[in-house]
């Protein structure tokens, strides 16, 4: 299935007949957004399928050597000279989703960790001959979600693009807060958060949560083309934040021009740690 369209949903909104992509750029990404989509399987006793190219892989979202009866690991290769094969591929995941059925599981989670096959010889039709099966099995169910990740850094622009047309879902990271006024979301190229609604003194407490799980030692970029109103009180714990040990700068990014108007007009450029970065 090609499709020039996409539906955006966080990983936790994913649904039985999904067969959605995540185009990530670092292992941080990839751990953060797939191990959620394992982690909430495994809660709700769905039986979660990783497919990937080394039988000893560390599971996202599952401690390393961890045991779960509901979890299963399935090599789709045999080594650095072997062909992924695409049937293998769907006979290997049609048995395990049968056994889940033996077994009253109520939803099957998929993970088609398969990006390294793009090395291989003929690897994109690989791939995308290994996307047709996953399509079949995933779209007409009301069982098997799917979530294919996709390493841009394996990639490229034709490849990715080839890939991501086979989806039509794109998987998101789930909000780190979300109510009818404010939602925050971490991002990871540039790493930090999108702001979006409203941020006022009662929603101080939750963006210090947010901005606490970021990695140390980097410069924060908060993404506020979604931010209709800021108060000053949050621009201040922007700068306290800025100005504690081991913190690199916060970055204003894609602000509204009206908003740095009003922003400039109280000096808050003065605020040392704070500056602009990408335009609106």
């Amino acid at each position: 299935m090609d499709t020039l369209w996409s539906v955006r949903r966080p990983v936790s909104d994913l649904r039985p007949g999904d067969h959605a992509c995540l185009a990530y750029a670092g292992e941080d990404e990839f751990q953060h957004v797939v191990g959620a989509y394992v982690r909430g399987g495994l809660r709700a006793r769905e039986a979660v399928l990783y497919l990937t190219g080394d039988a000893a892989a560390a599971v996202p979202g599952v401690p390393p050597r961890a045991a779960h009866r509901l979890l299963t690991v399935i090599a789709a290769d045999e080594g650095p000279r072997a062909r992924l094969d695409p049937e293998a591929v769907r006979d290997a995941l049609a048995a395990e989703v049968a056994r889940a059925d033996r077994h009253g599981v109520r939803a099957v989670r998929i993970i088609a960790d398969l990006t390294w096959a793009l090395r291989r010889p003929d690897g994109l039709e690989v791939l995308l001959a290994c996307e047709e099966h996953l399509e079949r099995i995933t779209a007409p169910s009301t069982r098997v979600t799917a979530i294919c990740p996709l390493d841009r850094r394996r990639c490229d622009a034709a490849d990715l693009e080839a890939l991501r047309a086979r989806h039509a879902v794109r998987a998101a990271p789930d909000p780190e807060f979300e109510d009818p006024v404010l939602t925050i979301v971490r991002t990871f190229q540039p790493a930090g958060l999108s702001l979006s609604g409203e941020l006022d003194a009662s929603r101080h407490a939750v963006l210090d949560q947010a901005l606490a799980i970021l990695p140390a030692g980097r410069d924060i970029h908060l993404d506020m083309a979604g931010l209709g109103f800021i108060d000053l009180g949050a621009i201040n714990l922007l700068a306290d934040v800025a100005g504690r040990a081991g913190t690199g700068s916060v970055v204003l990014d894609r602000m509204a021009p009206e908003m740095r108007a009003v922003l400039d007009t109280v000096g808050w450029a003065r605020l040392p740690g704070l500056r602009v970065g990408a335009p609106a």
